[in-house]
């Protein structure tokens, strides 16, 4: 009996939010008790968690399509985003000076990022905004290098105080992602200068509401309706797992 793919999604979605949830608390709470091999087993499970949804979001309509597509996808997504993700994390947990740890959190920023941009169609692109400056005069900007995706380099720098940035800002302040369908669509004072994008997602690079965010994890299309609502989980995650391997300082 066909099944409608977002019954499936929304639910599935909704579960592996609070499994993931509950991995990043677990992990923070254990962060300078439990060493590396917990880290290890939390990366884990907040990966796997990460494997479900991404199933749960392919528009199946059967259970043999359903089975069928797992397999394939779950071998494509072991190669190109929960493998180098869970190594670097791994590799970050058991560093032994400050030096090598810096490095690879470098590496796990465009890992990361590449699995961000394996979203959406080819032309989609994601980058790393990362905060600075003090309350007030804070921005957001994409540092040389962190970025991924189609030719056009993410040049704009989002400043509080201007209605753009005070918005991203705030979606960062409170861990809350924010989704635009259709740039065209909204007041004026939100729409982007240049004509590079007209749909983008953000989330927060933050392992938990109780610690300082160190940016947000973007994604964008020139074309609206490239990207969608159950794409935004995905992008949580990803911003909590980069905020949680940052957030390692041992």
């Amino acid at each position: 009996m066909a099944t409608r793919w977002w019954g499936l999604g929304r639910g599935t979605a909704v579960a592996g939010a609070l499994n993931v949830l509950a991995y990043i608390a677990a992990a923070l709470a254990g962060l300078y008790e439990w060493g590396w091999i917990f880290w290890l087993i939390v990366s884990g499970g907040a990966l796997a968690t990460l494997t479900v949804i991404f199933l749960a979001a392919r528009g199946v309509k059967t259970e043999k399509q359903t089975a069928l597509l797992a397999g394939q996808e779950q071998r494509r997504m072991l190669q190109e985003m929960l493998v180098p993700i869970m190594e670097v994390f791994g590799e970050i947990a058991i560093a032994t000076t400050a030096p090598a740890r810096r490095s690879l959190q470098g590496h796990m920023k465009q890992v990361v990022i590449r699995a961000a941009r394996s979203i959406g169609p080819p032309h989609t692109r994601a980058c790393l905004l990362e905060v600075s400056g003090n309350a007030g005069a804070r921005e957001l900007a994409c540092p040389a290098g962190m970025w991924a995706g189609r030719q056009e380099t993410p040049r704009t720098t989002f400043r509080e105080g201007t209605p753009r940035g005070d918005r991203l800002l705030r979606s960062m302040d409170k861990r809350e992602p924010l989704f635009v369908p259709d740039l065209l669509a909204e007041p004026r004072e939100y729409q982007p200068d240049t004509q590079t994008y007209k749909t983008f997602i953000t989330a927060p690079v933050a392992p938990a509401i109780t610690h300082p965010a160190f940016g947000m994890l973007a994604i964008d299309s020139p074309t609206k309706g490239d990207l969608a609502e159950h794409d935004i989980k995905i992008i949580e995650i990803l911003g909590q797992l980069l905020g949680s391997a940052l957030a390692i300082k041992r």
